[in-house]
């Protein structure tokens, strides 16, 4: 599951206003201190996400010689030096290793998972000796069950009811038991513009499942290939009943096979028609099965290769022609059938008070062609072509290209399959996410301040030329 981190609140900086004769008191050079540690934090806020910079590791340790005997036991840890920065970007640094010890007790024949976490103190909230001229930002260990947004997560441990004793995992991939488990770190990195969030129309049918799955590895794909995105890779669920009153809002895309739209009853369409107004995408997916394609695509595929292994020869012309010939009728078969589909489609469309302007055919300039990836020609599903067609809001692709998101269940399908059709996915969900933050930025928010003596708005109004 991706993590949604938030922006630093809208809210304007104050500093202090220097002037000579200007009387520099404690909490006035706290002040001028004080603005120059927002802004750095503002910085890292806006620019990045909290975690771990470097260190920081966990081990298991014996139990120190100078603890209580009662507390000589197989639950301690050690933190090594190491550098985070929390939500608010505030740096914290480890400058030694601490040792900690574990003591949450999971229920009777119940296991519990358990957060060590760091995070930071700010020395201003402590108590201090006076006469100091000088204090030391501080950190503050501790385990917790429910971690906040301020902890930066150093590692987890599954704890198993009975005697404790902390382990070293033998793999370090798959932690057992009672083993330390390191890998759901956050590292810091660069903020991503935006988190790509999906929801799928599903009846909880195997097929519907698979889907799910294969929709979630293609979310978790999109940090690697194009890592200016981020994917939320729990897909939303909407079954029909629920859609008719469901809060789209906070959707980029939503899967929708054509074969449960056609079933809508006007409800859910009007709330269809809502998503799009609000810069929402429908993929609306058809397999070939569904609209008697594959047996004419399988077809011509025997058509080409036969046409392919003719030779040059003159006595073989009349054949090459009556393939030809075949292949073209074919060609125009599937054309029909494509239309068809594109029809229903438009019908629907017009019952969410949505108008379908031309064939939908994507020409050159199209985002779907050209980001982030290049596509001349869609990907092969089974080594039929893929068919995509775009107006506004909505998106037709005959052929289902989301069984080739993953793994399959035999592991058959060629890692060019996977990243090409990948690649292709990740083509659809940059055009639904950018379609719906440009449709965002374009909504009026009503007025909630006022200008007063603290807080000007400068506003330069163009004047009118009558």
């Amino acid at each position: 599951m991706s993590r949604f981190f938030p922006f630093p609140p809208f809210q304007a900086f104050e500093r202090l206003q220097i002037a000579d004769g200007l009387l520099m008191t404690a909490q006035r050079w706290k002040s001028a201190h004080d603005y120059h540690r927002q802004r750095q934090n503002f910085h890292h806020q806006s620019l990045h996400q909290p975690g771990v910079v470097c260190g920081l590791g966990v081990s298991v340790i014996p139990a120190p010689m100078d603890v209580a005997a009662q507390y000589r036991d197989g639950r301690w840890l050690q933190v090594q030096p190491g550098i985070a920065i929390d939500l608010l970007g505030n740096p914290i640094i480890v400058s030694q290793p601490e040792a900690f010890r574990i003591q949450s007790e999971p229920p009777p024949c119940q296991s519990l998972v358990v957060y060590l976490v760091v995070s930071y103190v700010d020395p201003d909230q402590l108590r201090q000796s006076a006469g100091r001229e000088s204090v030391q930002e501080r950190f503050r260990i501790v385990e917790k069950t429910n971690p906040s947004e301020l902890d930066v997560e150093l590692c987890r441990i599954h704890l198993q009811s009975g005697e404790v004793r902390l382990q070293t995992p033998i793999d370090v991939f798959f932690p057992g038991v009672n083993e330390l488990d390191l890998r759901y770190r956050q590292p810091v990195c660069s903020r991503p513009l935006g988190i790509v969030q999906v929801a799928q129309v599903t009846l909880g049918t195997q097929q519907d499942n698979q889907i799910a799955s294969t929709l979630s590895q293609l979310l978790q794909a999109v940090a690697v290939l194009y890592p200016t995105l981020q994917g939320e890779t729990e897909i939303g669920q909407m079954t029909p009943q629920f859609l008719a009153n469901a809060d789209l809002s906070n959707y980029d895309l939503l899967y929708l096979p054509r074969q449960y739209l056609l079933s809508f009853e006007q409800p859910v369409i009007d709330t269809l028609g809502q998503y799009l107004e609000r810069g929402g995408v429908l993929l609306i997916v058809v397999d070939f099965e569904e609209v008697n394609l594959d047996e004419l695509l399988t077809v011509k595929q025997e058509l080409q290769v036969a046409l392919d292994n003719l030779g040059d020869e003159a006595e073989l012309m009349v054949m090459r022609q009556d393939l030809e010939v075949e292949i073209s009728a074919i060609d125009a078969n599937i054309a029909q059938h494509i239309q068809e589909v594109c029809y229903s489609i438009n019908a629907v469309a017009e019952r969410m008070g949505y108008s379908l302007e031309g064939v939908g055919s994507l020409n050159h300039q199209h985002p779907l062609r050209l980001h982030p990836f290049l596509f001349a020609q869609f990907p092969l599903i089974n080594g039929q072509p893929l068919h995509l067609f775009n107006w506004g809001g909505i998106i037709l692709m005959v052929g289902n290209l989301a069984q080739c998101w993953g793994l399959d269940e035999a592991l058959t399908l060629p890692r060019e399959t996977i990243r090409t059709a990948q690649e292709m996915g990740i083509n659809l969900l940059h055009f639904a996410w950018h379609r719906h933050q440009l449709t965002q930025l374009q909504q009026a928010s009503p007025f909630t301040t006022t200008a007063s003596e603290h807080t000007q708005t400068l506003i330069e109004q163009v004047p009118v030329v009558e």
